[in-house]
């Protein structure tokens, strides 16, 4: 039996074209599935569209559409893409597809059952530009190094996280062990 190979690349938002750097993540990415596809392996390459976020939302505002209207022409922007480049993917996932829906939703019932989803209220500072939080040290004059001229937003709100820590654990001996290229 072949050794099983997952790779994905990051889901980039569709606030906007696709672009060099894009292309620098997708053909390395593809690089590596053929590589070890060529070695034998079964490779699961997964790759598509993250269609959430203020971003989105602003730049379909920005445009006079509906924020679906907006997802769905960039992200076939970034799937055409995908085809000009011949990427060999295996599955190109966008956030809005029902499949992934239901899939997030089986994953959050499972986890919550579980009791691995807890809320909590926290303050953060925030990048709208990055769509990241920041903390003091990622901040030049408490601004964005990426994004100088945007106010960095501070934040309360009360949110939903998931319990790493129930299992810190178990993860730190599983990667000591033969497992180690488990995450590479």
């Amino acid at each position: 039996m072949n050794k099983k190979f997952y790779i994905t690349t990051t889901l980039p938002y569709v606030n906007a074209e696709p672009h060099i750097g894009h292309a620098l993540e997708f053909i390395r990415a593809d690089a590596i599935a053929r590589y070890k596809r060529s070695a034998g392996f079964d490779v699961f390459f997964n790759t598509g569209t993250d269609e959430h976020g203020s971003n989105i939302y602003e730049a379909a505002l920005k445009n006079g559409v509906s924020t679906q209207e907006y997802v769905d022409k960039y992200s076939k922007r970034f799937k055409d893409f995908h085809t000009l480049a011949n990427i060999s993917y295996d599955a190109f996932i966008r956030t809005t597809d029902e499949k992934h829906i239901t899939a997030a939703k089986k994953m959050w019932e499972l986890c919550h059952a579980a009791g691995d989803i807890y809320k909590k209220n926290y303050k953060t500072k925030y990048c709208k530009g990055c769509e990241l939080e920041k903390t003091d040290s990622e901040l030049i004059d408490g601004k964005c190094p990426d994004h100088p001229t945007r106010i960095i937003e501070e934040r309360e709100e009360e949110n939903y996280f998931f319990r790493w820590s129930k299992y810190q654990d178990r993860l730190l001996a599983y990667y000591k062990s033969e497992n180690n290229n488990f995450v590479i």
